[in-house]
């Protein structure tokens, strides 16, 4: 598979409220490209952005490096070599999925999402490692160079911030794009590179040799035993430096190589992490719940006002559902307020006692989804408040089907995105304590099923914003309105 494209012209960013937040365009080729983008992993600095936490389209959980490109032939060239990345196969390399050209000379490049804790929080937790893990580190992370060596890549920033330390005490390197655009880690960064050299394999040499030096803190055996297997590959000269794998060779030196431990916090860590990569809080990257089995993460879309009372129509008609007027929750978005809707706070998700506007959207869109496969009132208008615009309009969306004699099956709604947006006056005053969120949403395909057993598939539904006024005790959505 080549590098998708998704063009358009490049717009001026807006980065709103959060100093983290992604231009609409830019979001809105992403989520084009088939992407539910979450929170940033890290903070974005002048010229490059954090990767992003997401989905990709097939529901995996994955790392998001968004690269500006050369807007000359070196952009073409920079794009066939990342694709040439995807190729790469290695236990200790997380694996390139995707590679998606962007507007605005940028491109996307979907990672597999590692889970653990990276070597720094490892070395922060415990200050150094053992001879077996110290051993680990080198078979493990000497054969992922050399592995990419051999296919004509460097690394450029191989630090501890950038290997994971998996559950299994594996390690696995990572980041591999934004090394190559900057100069490296301080204490790890070849001569070379600090002096604004491009990364090399031999620089790439250098940085596993003083990271290995790093994890012998606390050890003067190991510090001695290390000191006489890393000499050469710390010579200021690139040239009288070995290989990768010739380095690698001698993790037996060390001793013999056994799996890293995580410690207590680390553990800990590792489990954030993989909560937030099930159900990212802020910007969305969703899951769909389903009876028995787990994809990814499902929301309901409710048009609000008149728009109510012609889907009511088209359902009997065509069956769309999910988009249908009794949807409360709505549409995928994936990060951000549209520009007619201006976060109140951050990125930071709005809290609402000890969970999320966004979990409460997930969770909402997932019980909708459920009680309308089911054909289940009573599970239904426990997801909207009595009486309220939204309630009717489930009510409606239910007799509709009855009327036309059919059945819901494989609903499954994407929430894209959840931001807490300002309420709208009239609301303040009629629902009390209420909140409202802009989503964004997508509808896979579903089917629809007669009294007489006939069969046909509702078409998938594009992705639409919307705005949805929840009301607590407990939180159910009240209205929805067009974003």
């Amino acid at each position: 598979m080549g590098t998708r494209q998704h063009r358009g012209r490049r717009r001026p960013e807006h980065r709103g409220d959060a100093a983290h937040a992604l231009p609409p365009e830019l979001l809105d080729a992403l989520t084009g490209a088939g992407l539910a983008v979450g929170a940033p992993m890290g903070s974005d600095t002048p010229g490059r952005r954090a990767p992003r936490r997401g989905l990709d389209a097939d529901g995996r959980d994955v790392v998001i490096h968004l690269l500006d490109l050369p807007d000359d032939a070196g952009g073409a060239r920079t794009l066939r070599r990342l694709n040439e990345m995807r190729t790469l196969v290695h236990p200790g390399i997380a694996p390139v999925r995707d590679v998606i050209f962007l507007p605005g000379d940028r491109a996307a490049v979907t990672v597999d999402l590692v889970t653990g804790a990276d070597l720094a929080v490892v070395l922060g937790a415990r200050g150094g490692l053992t001879r077996a893990e110290a051993a680990r580190v080198l078979d493990d992370v000497g054969s992922a160079l050399a592995h990419l060596h051999a296919h004509g890549v460097a690394h450029g920033d191989v630090s501890p911030a950038n290997i994971m330390v998996t559950t299994e005490g594996g390690l696995v390197l990572v980041d591999l794009f934004g090394g190559v655009l900057e100069t490296g880690t301080d204490g790890c960064a070849a001569p070379e590179r600090r002096s604004g050299g491009p990364a090399t394999p031999a620089s790439d040499v250098y940085a596993l040799a003083a990271l290995l030096r790093e994890c012998s803190s606390g050890s003067a055996a190991l510090q001695t035993r290390l000191a006489r297997i890393l000499a050469d590959a710390l010579d200021p000269d690139p040239q009288s430096r070995p290989s990768a794998r010739a380095l690698a060779a001698r993790a037996h030196e060390i001793a013999r190589p056994g799996r890293l431990v995580l410690p207590d916090g680390a553990r800990l860590a590792a489990g954030a992490l993989r909560a937030a990569a099930a159900r990212p809080t802020r910007v969305v990257a969703s899951r769909r719940l389903r009876p028995r089995r787990r994809s990814r993460v499902a929301a309901v879309a409710r048009l609000a006002g008149a728009c109510l009372v012609g889907l009511l129509g088209a359902i009997a008609a065509a069956g769309l559902l999910g988009v249908g007027p009794a949807a409360h929750v709505v549409p995928p978005s994936d990060v951000q307020a549209s520009a007619s809707a201006q976060p109140v706070q951050s990125e930071q998700s709005a809290q609402t006692g000890d969970e999320s506007l966004t979990d409460v959207v997930v969770n909402l869109t997932a019980r909708r989804d459920a009680a309308l496969n089911a054909a289940d009132p009573a599970a239904l208008a426990e997801t909207t408040v009595p009486g309220s615009p939204a309630a009717e309009a489930d009510t409606a969306t239910l007799e509709a089907l009855a009327a036309a004699g059919e059945s819901v099956a494989d609903l499954d709604t994407s929430v894209l995105s959840v931001v807490e947006v300002e309420l709208p006056a009239d609301c303040a005053l009629t629902w009390d304590g209420a909140r409202a969120v802009q989503i964004r949403q997508s509808q896979s395909p579903s089917t629809r099923m007669t009294a007489d057993g006939a069969v046909r598939t509702v078409p998938a539904q594009a992705a639409r914003a919307v705005v949805l006024v929840l009301v607590p005790g407990p939180w159910r959505v009240a209205e929805v309105r067009a974003a």
